[in-house]
This record gives C-alpha cells, sequence and structure tokens, in this order.
C-alpha cells in the first residue's frame, strides 16, 4: 500500500484507521477528506499525527474538488467513511442524509473513475438495510433480502447498488460492507454504548443524579470494537473479494440493557435505569445479529477484543473526560 485515501478522516473510525496506519504501515501516504480538521485531542491518548498524514479539507458534494484531489492523490485504495452515519439524525433530515451520502458516493466513484480506475475501494456501508428480520433469519447472511427501514438505511442500501453497476460497468474493483455497530472510546454520545457509559461516569464523578436514561432497552445490537473494525476495512480494501458484500461483525448479540449492567459492574457503582421515549426510533428491529462466515472465509477475519474490554475503554475515556 503506497497510497491511501480516507474520506470521512475527522470521524470516529476514520481517525482510528488513520493513526493505525501511520503506525503499523511506514511509507504510506496517508491523505484524508475531511470537511473539518480532525479532533485528535478526541482519541485516547490525545495521538499527535505526523506528517504522514495529509488533510484534504472541502466538502465531497462539490464535483470539481473531488476530482482535484484525484487527480493529486493518484490513490492505490480508497477507504470511503464520509457519511451522515446517525439513524436518529437521519429521522430528522432524511432529504439531507439521502442527498449528502449519495452525492459523495458519487462524486467519488466518478473521480476514481476518470482518475484512478484500478484503484481498489471500500465503500462502508450498514447492516441497517437488511431492515425489519424475523428471529428465525438470524444470523444475517450476505444474501438475505434487503428491507431498509429509515432514511439512513435506504440510503446505505442504494449505494450498494451504485457501487455494483461501477463495478460491473467500469470495472472498478469495489468492495463494500454491511457494518454492524462498532464502538470504542472517543465515539460521540450519539450511538448508545458511548452515552451510556458518558452517563455512568457522569454518576460516578458525581455530576448527575444516580438515573440511566436509555430508549428501548431490550433491543439486541452485534457489536464490535472498532480497532477490529479497521483490522476487517483494511484487509478487505486489500484482498476482499471486488463486486462483493461483506458483513463486518461479531456473529453475537447483546441487549442494550446488558450494556447498562456491565457499566454498573465495571464502574463499582448503583443507579436507577430510567426508558425515555425520546430516545425511542420511529421504527426499529428488536434484533439484529449478523453472520461473519463469509469476511472470515475469504480474509482471514474474526475479531479479537473482548467485549468487556471494550465497554471498560469507553467509560474508563469518559471518566477522564468529565
Amino acid at each position: 500500500m503506497r497510497s491511501i485515501l480516507i474520506t470521512g478522516i475527522s470521524g470516529f473510525v476514520g481517525k482510528y484507521l488513520a493513526m493505525h496506519i501511520a503506525r503499523n504501515y511506514p511509507g504510506a501516504g496517508i491523505h484524508g477528506i475531511s470537511r473539518s480538521a480532525p479532533r485528535w485531542d478526541m482519541m485516547p491518548g490525545h495521538p499527535e499525527p505526523g506528517p504522514e498524514i495529509i488533510l484534504h479539507t472541502g466538502d465531497m458534494q462539490d464535483t470539481r474538488w473531488v476530482e482535484s484531489v484525484l487527480q493529486s492523490v493518484k490513490p492505490d485504495a480508497v477507504v470511503h467513511l464520509a457519511a451522515q452515519s446517525s439513524v436518529a439524525e437521519s429521522w430528522k433530515h432524511p432529504g439531507e442524509t439521502i442527498r449528502e451520502n449519495l452525492a459523495s458516493l458519487v462524486n467519488l466513484l466518478e473521480a476514481i473513475r476518470q482518475n484512478s480506475p484500478d484503484c481498489r475501494v471500500l465503500a462502508v456501508g450498514s447492516a441497517e438495510v437488511y431492515g425489519k428480520i424475523a428471529s428465525g433469519d438470524l444470523p444475517l447472511r450476505e444474501d438475505h433480502l434487503l428491507g431498509p427501514l429509515n432514511p439512513y438505511a435506504a440510503a446505505r442500501a442504494a449505494q450498494e447498488q451504485i457501487c455494483a453497476f461501477y463495478y460491473r460497468g467500469y470495472g472498478i474493483p469495489i468492495i463494500s460492507t454491511r457494518s454492524f455497530n462498532h464502538i470504542g472510546p472517543g465515539q460521540d454520545t450519539r450511538f448508545v454504548a458511548s452515552s451510556l457509559a458518558k452517563q455512568v461516569a457522569e454518576i460516578a464523578k458525581g455530576r448527575r443524579d444516580p438515573v440511566l436514561m436509555m430508549g428501548d432497552g431490550s433491543i439486541v445490537r452485534d457489536f464490535l470494537d472498532v480497532r477490529d473494525v479497521i483490522d476487517a476495512y483494511l484487509r478487505l480494501v486489500s484482498s476482499g473479494r471486488a463486486g462483493e458484500v461483506y458483513n463486518v461483525c461479531s456473529g453475537t448479540g447483546r441487549r442494550i440493557q446488558d450494556l447498562a449492567s456491565s457499566l454498573a459492574d465495571i464502574s463499582g457503582i448503583s443507579f436507577t435505569i430510567r426508558t425515555s421515549r425520546d430516545l425511542f426510533r420511529p421504527a426499529d428491529n428488536p434484533e439484529i445479529i449478523g453472520s461473519r462466515e463469509k469476511i472470515q472465509n475469504d480474509v482471514g477475519w474474526h475479531p479479537k477484543i473482548p467485549f468487556d474490554n471494550t465497554l471498560r475503554g469507553i467509560y474508563e475515556y469518559w471518566y477522564e473526560q468529565v
């Protein structure tokens, strides 16, 4: 890997990915696209990026600007992370979410088609595309029919189709993911594990009453440590089969209320759990668990970091922050 372009480098996964490459692939040119400079101080340990990480600041909905970046960088590989990635936000701003996510993708693929057609592309998507799931369909395999239930998921399903025709029609080596919930220190509190951990840290420090607010605690999700996720992404962009879609998941389901129980054990404090209807989504799946069989068979990937270690790291991060 001589040169890699990471779109959405200032996001949660983008920062982890950039720092991992900088530390483990000496000599690799790392280019990032973002609307603003990454907040590296929001990462554990407050890492200082070196000169090998080159930032290109702009809007991916600007066709000419995206093309100018690709003409300049001419990457060997692209990991496309840039997106409005919150389901809750997509319900508030559906049109904006769909326009932003699809325009960014098309502008990127057009620039690659015209300037770096042999560049390998990893288009990161979401397990939200599966939609309403019957318990008998679990764990979800990649051949399961899609049925997106929210604006964000609809955009991600369309993303897969766009990638498919750029592969079949233009021969661009694109690999797509259906990424399940990934978590880790430094994640925004719009996401459930980080929200719960921050609240528990605030309770532990006496910053709030011993009441933990959550939405539907009965729902089950498949959680992965962000460091396992970036390992999967690098394996896929290097040796995944072009034109294919891969689940990136642990294969294990956990209830949201079990995260709260684990945080009580980790922190050693007691609190009351209170449900807020404001935190419920207009439509939600009661249970989502994926199969990792395909990615394990094709690129030898499997998660390595124990879930409790991840959750402890998130809690300790917020305990220091608050």
